[in-house]
């Protein structure tokens, strides 16, 4: 089921985020270790605050989210657009071609004329476009770290041709090429960009018919493998057991750098690593699970989690819970182009079903500190 698939995405990545507005600091991950608690470790995803989640709908449109009421609508601020053809500006996008610093959007577009590509940018609250940079060749990705963008240029038309990561000052125009070996490509070694955290870029490899992690700095140097448990300065890891029922559970443990291993939560479902906190879902008994629907065959869709959504600092402390919701939670995203937390806001994923389809492109926008939350729909 797909339910299934996003509680096995969120396990793997164990964090996502959303570009909306709150205390604008950055956000950082913090964990105390066992001789410490409470001396925290920063931990940056480097958003810029904001007033709009935005979000690449299943058609391929940009869409805007407003964290604080809610109220979703098409980026293109043109009333007599249908959002159908080229002619729209905001229309087929992927989730690497646009990205957003504060209220301004980012977004590459290739000239199949000219063969140039641009950079845009478009303010939501002037509902200005301007062209950014132009290049010749390629610019095939874009992603934002704090006021930078980072941006994957190829020299020709070509997608054999050599590419070039380089970052684009948002303030000062400035462009800064990375170094090192990742702006290599050959059929047998291909690095890509995943995602950048806490001041690192971290690239996904392919080697021949396999794919490797990898982190380097932020001028593409310092290479190392990446290991997606290291959150708080310690690893975290969701591990499945035999539950009490004989049924296969997760359970959250953390393993600290003196090698005490803790089990923090039994039961989890999606889990989310936010700034000096660990947000997740706990799968409830199956007695107590609501049926959500029921197909044309009679299989049924349950609700695992019960609608409750709960918080606790990373040792495990200060466990409670932080708002319960009748929507129907199917998970975290784990959109690593499109992070959804930054500021006092995080973002996890609702479902609804039209026929025997379910879409997963409804979102709960949650007030980490107060448990407020928003729904949105598109």
């Amino acid at each position: 089921m797909k339910k299934v698939l996003l509680i096995i995405l969120a396990v793997v990545f164990l964090f996502s985020a959303y570009s909306c507005k709150g205390t604008g600091s950055e956000t950082t991950d913090t964990a105390p270790d066992t001789t410490r608690s409470g001396d925290y470790k920063p931990f940056k995803y480097g958003i810029k605050a904001a007033d709009y989640i935005f979000e690449l709908s299943p058609r391929g449109i940009i869409m805007k989210y407003n964290v604080h009421n809610g109220e979703s609508s098409y980026l293109c601020p043109d009333p007599f657009c249908k959002h159908t053809t080229k002619d729209c500006q905001f229309i087929g996008m992927t989730s690497y071609t646009f990205t957003s610093v504060g209220n301004t959007v980012y977004y590459v577009k290739q000239d199949d004329t000219t063969g140039k590509s641009a950079l845009y940018s478009f303010n939501v609250d002037t509902s200005e476009t301007k062209t950014v940079l132009s290049r010749d060749g390629m610019m095939t990705s874009v992603y934002a770290y704090e006021n930078r963008l980072l941006i994957l240029w190829l020299e020709k038309y070509d997608l054999e041709a050599q590419r070039f990561y380089f970052w684009y000052d948002t303030d000062t125009g400035e462009t800064e090429q990375l170094g090192g070996t990742v702006n290599n490509y050959s059929p047998t070694e291909r690095y890509m960009l995943y995602f950048i955290r806490d001041d690192r870029i971290i690239w996904r490899v392919g080697k021949m018919d396999k794919w490797y992690y990898y982190s380097t700095d932020l001028k593409g140097e310092d290479l190392k493998e990446h290991d997606f448990g290291y959150r708080y300065g310690n690893y975290y890891t969701t591990e499945k057991e035999s539950g009490d029922d004989g049924e296969d559970i997760y359970s959250l443990y953390v393993t600290y750098d003196n090698g005490e291993k803790k089990l923090l939560k039994k039961n989890v479902g999606p889990v989310l690593f936010y700034e000096n906190k660990i947000v997740y879902g706990e799968v409830i008994p199956y007695e107590e699970q609501r049926v959500v629907h029921v197909d044309r065959d009679g299989n049924e869709e349950r609700d695992d989690w019960g609608g409750n959504v709960y918080v606790m600092n990373p040792d495990g402390s200060d466990d409670h819970l932080l708002f319960h919701t009748d929507e129907y939670i199917i998970g975290m995203t784990s959109d690593m182009a499109h992070p959804h937390v930054c500021g006092d806001y995080f973002g996890i994923l609702t479902g609804r079903f039209k026929g025997d389809e379910m879409t997963e492109d409804n979102i709960i926008i949650a007030n980490f500190n107060t448990g407020e939350f928003v729904v949105t729909h598109e």
